[in-house]
């Protein structure tokens, strides 16, 4: 009697968690159309950069943080569409120069692209601005592409590694169109929400 009622507890559970999946389709699919993903990561770097002043250049490297933050729709199964911001804290050392460090704050489109096994493909762009103190106007782009897999700790709630390769610049149009240019490899920990309407197959009665 007592095995029978733990299994019981066993299979109400299993159909329970089963029942949370969203499968109202037969359309396969990882995650299905008119999902929102909600979330964000966070990222390291260690990348080389390059300024150039009057067709000059100099080298470096810049160790960076970037706290992303992103929403997103599936407009088709498996695809998302949606807004990336991030914010980036670097420190700096170019060759015979002062090392500096400042944080500067982007947000661009990005696009989604997820297989059924749960690897997924992205890129994003990214623009922004930054008014320091004493310093003139800079204004920003990037623009990353990168792989990932999709970790499903719960229906809707995935951890995401991913690696991550960055194009970044930054112009100052003040100083002789000074131009920084930095490019490399990333590894990102990210964590989305999938929120999707719950859709249950309704047995039609004869």
């Amino acid at each position: 009697m007592r095995k029978l009622l733990y299994l019981s507890i066993f299979l109400l559970a299993f159909t329970n968690v089963r029942a949370q999946e969203n499968r109202g389709t037969l359309v396969p699919a990882k995650i299905f159309q008119r999902t929102f993903m909600v979330g964000g990561g966070v990222s390291g770097s260690y990348r080389r950069i390059n300024t150039t002043v009057n067709k000059e250049s100099i080298s470096g490297y810049r160790q960076q943080y970037d706290l992303d933050a992103k929403l997103g729709y599936f407009v088709w199964s498996d695809v998302a569409l949606g807004l990336r911001a991030s914010a980036n804290h670097y420190r700096e050392k170019m060759s015979g120069q002062v090392p500096t460090q400042a944080t500067n704050i982007l947000a661009g489109p990005f696009v989604r692209y997820y297989l059924d096994n749960g690897i997924f493909g992205e890129a994003s762009a990214a623009a922004g601005i930054n008014n320091r103190a004493n310093r003139a106007k800079t204004d920003l782009m990037e623009f990353r592409g990168g792989v990932g897999y999709a970790i499903f700790i719960n229906p809707k709630v995935a951890v995401e590694p991913a690696v991550i390769f960055t194009y970044y610049q930054e112009k100052v149009p003040a100083e002789q169109n000074k131009k920084l240019t930095e490019w490399g490899p990333s590894v990102n920990i990210g964590l989305q929400v999938y929120l999707f309407r719950e859709r249950k197959f309704k047995l039609a009665s004869r």
